[in-house]
């Protein structure tokens, strides 16, 4: 979920929006520098590389979302046109896992193997704790997420 809205981090979006994502990606930095304790020597080559992962990530998965979206009435398509979708969703998740290992084996020439494994797991500690801060922020009765609490909010439509 935060993948996708990070998909949309961009121009067209209102700025208390760009606000928020701003806001999360520095709140990730503070996570993952605090869950795998990076040496200065670490940080100073791991944000780099994993930025442009996070990028190519977010790109890849606004892709999909666009796909499954575009024209997605299933009662005006046909069998064959869902097949053809679901193939392309499928293929879309093996190159995302690709990339994934693609990366990761480049972040370990930069971590020590641990780190790098434990990277996997505190990523999804991340995405948990995003998660919590949005349940958190929620007005009694919002089902959207958000509330006024300051947590984070995509853009409304």
């Amino acid at each position: 979920m935060l993948i996708m809205a990070g998909a949309a981090f961009g121009q067209d979006e209102p700025p208390r929006f760009q606000d928020a994502m701003a806001k999360m990606k520095s709140e990730r930095v503070s996570f993952l520098t605090e869950k795998l304790q990076f040496t200065v020597d670490e940080a100073e080559k791991f944000w780099p590389l994993y930025n442009e992962y996070l990028t190519k990530r977010e790109d890849m998965m606004w892709g999909k979302r666009e796909k499954m979206h575009k024209n997605f009435d299933p009662s005006q398509l046909t069998d064959e046109e869902m097949g053809k979708m679901l193939n392309e969703l499928l293929d879309q998740e093996v190159k995302l896992a690709q990339l994934k290992k693609d990366y990761f084996e480049k972040i370990k020439t930069i971590l020590p193997i641990r780190k790098v494994l434990t990277l996997h797991r505190v990523e999804q500690e991340f995405m948990n704790h995003m998660l919590n801060k949005i349940r958190e922020s929620r007005s009694p009765g919002d089902t959207r997420g958000g509330g006024d609490k300051g947590g984070f909010r995509g853009p409304r439509n």
